[in-house]
C-alpha cells in the first residue's frame, strides 16, 4: 500500500508527506467518527479506516517503514477541557536529505485542532501551554509497555482514553530509537 501511494514521488521527502496526508485525512479519528471500538495495531486500522491518535501514529509509521523510511512514536500528555488528562500519541520520521528528524501529528485536523506536514516549524495538534503537560522528546521504536497494557485493559475507545490519563510521567526504562531526540522548533 505505501508503494501504491507513493508511485509518484521521487524522493522520501515526497513520500512521507503524501503518507502522512493520507493517514491525517483519509483514516478517521476514532473519536471524531463516534467509533467505539478501540483499534490500535496498523492493519486493524486500515481494515477499520479508524483509529485513535495512537492507531494512526502506528500505521503512519508502518507505512513509513514499509519504504526505509526511519519512523517511530512519540508521546505527549495534555490537559482536556474539562481538567482532566489525556495521553496522546505522535509520530516522528528520520529524512536523510534533511538529515534530521521531525515530529509530524496524525491525529486529524477539526476546527481547533490544525497538524500540518511541515520540514520547517513543527504543527502538532496539541501545543502544550498548561502546567503538568509535556511533550515527550524522545523516539520511541515500539509503543510504551505501560500504553500497551491500557489496550489489553480498555474494551473500548472511551476507557482507554480515560485510563490513559493515568500515565504522568514518560517512561525511564522504555527502549529508544538510538538515543534520539526531537527538539521543537
Amino acid at each position: 500500500m505505501a508503494r501504491t501511494l507513493t508511485s509518484s514521488e521521487t524522493d522520501d521527502i515526497e513520500r512521507t508527506r503524501t503518507l502522512y496526508t493520507w493517514v491525517r485525512d483519509s483514516i478517521t479519528h476514532s473519536v471524531d467518527g463516534g467509533h467505539k471500538d478501540l483499534m490500535w495495531n496498523a492493519t486493524d486500522v486500515l481494515t477499520a479506516g479508524h483509529g485513535l491518535c495512537f492507531g494512526k501514529s502506528h500505521l503512519f509509521v508502518a507505512l513509513c517503514r514499509a519504504l526505509g523510511i526511519p519512523a517511530g512514536l512519540c508521546y505527549q500528555r495534555v490537559r482536556r477541557e474539562d481538567g482532566s488528562w489525556v495521553l496522546h500519541g505522535l509520530a516522528a520520521v528520520y529524512l536523510e536529505q534533511l538529515d534530521k528528524w521531525i515530529r509530524l501529528d496524525p491525529r486529524g485536523n477539526k476546527p481547533g485542532v490544525s497538524a500540518d506536514f511541515s520540514l520547517d516549524m513543527e504543527k502538532i495538534a496539541y501545543e502544550p501551554s498548561y502546567d503538568g503537560e509535556w511533550l515527550d522528546q524522545h523516539v520511541y521504536p515500539e509503543p510504551w509497555q505501560e500504553i500497551t497494557h491500557l489496550i489489553d485493559l480498555s474494551p473500548g475507545v472511551s476507557e482507554f482514553i480515560e485510563n490513559s490519563g493515568s500515565i504522568r510521567f514518560p517512561p525511564v526504562n522504555q527502549v529508544r530509537m538510538q538515543g534520539i531526540s526531537i527538539c521543537s522548533t
